[in-house]
């Protein structure tokens, strides 16, 4: 035989050693092996069947003995891939011990194994790999199988919530929308948008339209826009329509007739809402006079961009300010918005000389039928002249007292003076009498001695 022919052999038994190398490799996994020793493995169930993402997978799995030999020490063992995943407190691996050969009852026995499945898998058939080997030097077997799990996933979505319920003319109001998975798998390049009926709700600084590129299962995106309504809208329910779209994961992997992936579909959810534009308002209290009586005045002003339905002004119980006289509460009747009204208090301060803080209570019904309450404060100036009614007709009195003292004394004062006046002038004249007398007595006595 010459050198050729020799390299020919060799070249020859290279290959199929290296061919039969190869099968081997690649029959580790498949339904056959040179270790099976007639071993099988097979899937009895899967529960759930089919499983959803997210969901606890149940397999039992029954291994059979059709060889003529017990093979002892068998172990079997999972390896969960993608999309499985091994879970805490669950075996990969079992001690199954002696499969009897095909003659014996102890030939065949069942296992169960539980595995999680990740939350993003698309629908479709997946394999579950199995192992199994035994410890047996004498007959050692080794054998890889490939479970088929059938895996469902269905895409849903929702609007879960909206941030606001109702919204006030002409105040700029953050509006978000809460888009919610409650699929079976993600939702992918999702498009949300919104209108509102006669544009009544518009956004600001941003379009009524928002990409979110990846919501998972369970999970909630939420998707926020500035939004303002015009200052005279009337008060009342809106609708809201609300457009979510976006791709169809199962749509995506169908294979049209063509031999192409179809990459268009788009699955669009359409809702609608209602939004309440009106509600409260806001007041301005205002100081005006200060009756003779004690008697204070305050102006009552519907400042907002709501009207308000029978509307109430109280003052409570505080500790700068009592209520002295009539009631503490003055009902205004119906405020639209920019009007205005007055309200009087008979009011006595705590202290004079300073500014003390007032409080109101303003109660009313606003534009959705709700009863509101709105404290308000102002700063009153309380000076040394402020008095209360009462005490203003007690200050009064005193005066008239002591006027009516003072014109009695001095009545009394003129009398004595008068009579003092009249004593003297008395006394005058009687002297003046003795005077004259004296001087004629005089004349006389001079006549006679002449």
């Amino acid at each position: 035989m010459g050198d050729k022919q020799i390299s020919l052999i060799f070249i020859f038994l290279l290959g199929f050693l290296l061919c039969s190398g190869t099968a081997l490799a690649a029959s580790d996994f498949n339904s056959s092996s040179s270790l099976d020793k007639g071993l099988s493995v097979d899937l009895l169930n899967q529960d759930p069947d089919p499983v959803k993402p997210g969901d606890v997978l149940e397999v039992r799995i029954a291994i059979e003995n059709t060889g003529y030999k017990d093979v002892e020490n068998c172990f079997v063992r999972i390896e969960p891939d993608y999309p499985f995943k091994a879970l805490s407190g669950e075996d990969l691996v079992k001690k199954i011990g002696t499969l009897g050969k095909r003659s014996e009852n102890d030939r065949r026995k069942v296992l169960k194994f539980k595995v999680g499945v990740e939350n993003d898998v698309n629908e479709g058939t997946y394999p579950l790999k199995v192992y199994l080997y035994s410890t047996d030097t004498k007959n050692k077997v080794s054998l890889n199988r490939e479970l088929k799990i059938d895996i469902d996933s269905e895409s849903n979505a929702e609007i879960e919530y909206i941030s606001v319920e109702k919204l006030i003319p002409g105040e700029k109001t953050e509006l978000t929308f809460g888009i919610k998975n409650v699929g079976n798998s993600p939702l992918k390049n999702s498009m949300f948008s919104w209108e509102c009926t006669n544009d009544v709700i518009l956004p600001v600084g941003s379009s009524n339209v928002k990409h979110v590129n990846l919501i998972d299962v369970g999970e909630t995106a939420n998707v926020s826009f500035e939004v303002l309504t015009n200052v005279n809208t009337k008060p009342g329910l809106y609708k809201l329509d609300m457009i979510l779209t976006y791709d169809d994961i199962e749509e995506l992997q169908t294979i049209t007739e063509a031999g192409t992936v179809e990459n268009e579909k788009r699955k669009t959810i359409k809702s609608k809402a209602g939004i309440y534009i009106g509600g409260t308002t806001d007041f301005d209290i205002a100081f005006m006079e200060r009756g003779p009586t004690g008697t204070y005045t305050f102006s009552v002003s519907n400042i907002g961009n709501n009207g308000a339905n029978s509307v109430k002004v109280s003052v409570p119980l505080q500790e700068n300010w009592t209520v002295i006289d009539g009631g503490n509460s003055v009902v205004l009747g119906n405020l639209a918005k920019g009007d205005y009204t007055i309200a009087d208090f008979n009011l006595k301060p705590a202290q004079f000389g300073k500014e003390l803080p007032l409080k109101f209570e303003i109660s009313y019904t606003s534009s959705d039928g709700i009863r509101q309450v709105e404290e308000n404060v102002i700063s009153l100036y309380a000076s040394s002249s402020t008095q209360s009614k009462g005490s203003s007709m007690t200050d009064e009195n005193s005066k008239s007292g002591i006027l009516s003292y003072k014109l009695f004394f001095l009545l009394l004062l003129g009398a004595v003076g008068f009579f003092i006046y009249k004593q003297h002038q008395k006394k005058v004249v009687e002297k003046n009498a003795r005077e004259n007398l004296t001087s004629e007595s005089q004349i006389d006595e001079k006549k006679t001695g002449e």
